[in-house]
């Protein structure tokens, strides 16, 4: 008998509903299902299976320069190492450590250089061309430096003293009066390029520490010694953070200067320097580098 399917509701149909009841011979069961089900049938020799199978693959093609991206991948946590070019542009800043200034063991005169080339001994008597400076590539023209000195061992001599000298200028003419810079001696006097300023500071015995401020900018140079006062055993007012008391220093580029010998020299003094490798004694003037870097 006809079976209308698209009226049938999903089931089976056996011999017992087909055939039997129509007088018709009996048929293989079919199994029978509505669109977008499964219909089964009992495989016979003379079956042919019509039947879509569907794989899923993954398909590799090596890209090229014609393909276009038909989505969009995001990346998540990923590093991109790159190495540098001459062309990169470097966007920070690296502060290198600063190299403090020492005396420089390569100009010494008659002189002996210990502690890192901070402490100097000399060797001579009377010869005023003994001493020590710093190296002319530390010469400075502008800028605002603090450093310290210590009358670590006093022999004798009217040129033992230290302060600042041009690269140019001679251990002789600095240790006779400061030409062409500016020193205190151990007496406690003053000079700057060859005249007397006066006994700022008084006599120094050893262990005393002298603080000297320098401002290339304005070329005035400041001494402190055991009083705490600037360029004076009496007056506070002198101060280098005000620019106030200070004693001109002459043209040129500037290096700190140590001296020895003269008039009643004798050997073995020793002078030590801090140009700033370790802590300062005193405080830092407001406004100045500490140390001669």
């Amino acid at each position: 008998m006809p079976i209308n399917l698209d009226s049938c509701i999903a089931g089976v149909f056996t011999p017992g509903n087909i055939g039997a009841s129509s007088g018709l011979p009996p048929v293989e069961p079919v199994y029978i299902s509505r669109p977008g089900a499964v219909m089964f049938e009992a495989a016979s020799a003379a079956a042919v299976v019509s039947a879509w199978v569907t794989y899923t693959v993954a398909i590799n093609e090596t890209a090229t320069a014609a393909d276009a991206p038909s989505s969009t991948i995001s990346v998540f946590a990923a590093a991109v190492v790159e190495a540098g070019t001459a062309a990169d542009t470097v966007d920070a800043t690296v502060t290198s450590a600063p190299v403090y200034a020492t005396w420089d063991a390569g100009t010494v005169t008659a002189v002996t250089l210990s502690g890192g080339d901070l402490v100097a001994a000399n060797t001579g008597t009377t010869s005023t061309s003994q001493g020590a400076h710093v190296a002319s590539a530390k010469g400075r023209t502008t800028g605002k430096y603090y450093f310290e000195v210590q009358w670590t061992t006093l022999g004798g001599g009217a040129n033992l003293g230290f302060g600042i000298g041009t690269t140019a200028s001679t251990y002789s003419a600095m240790g006779a009066n400061a030409t062409v810079g500016n020193m205190v001696f151990r007496n406690g006097n003053v000079y700057a390029n060859g005249s007397i300023v006066g006994g700022l500071l008084g006599v120094q015995i050893a262990g005393n520490r002298v603080d000297v401020a320098v401002d290339l900018g304005a070329r005035l140079i400041w001494f402190r010694g055991v009083s705490g006062f600037w360029n004076s055993t009496v007056n506070a007012a002198n101060n280098p953070a005000t620019g106030v008391g200070g004693v001109a220093i002459p043209a040129g580029t500037m290096v700190p200067f140590c001296t020895f010998g003269g008039s009643g020299g004798a050997a073995n003094n020793v002078l030590t320097a801090n140009f700033g490798a370790s802590a300062f004694a005193h405080a830092v003037p407001s406004g100045f580098t500490s140390g001669w870097v």
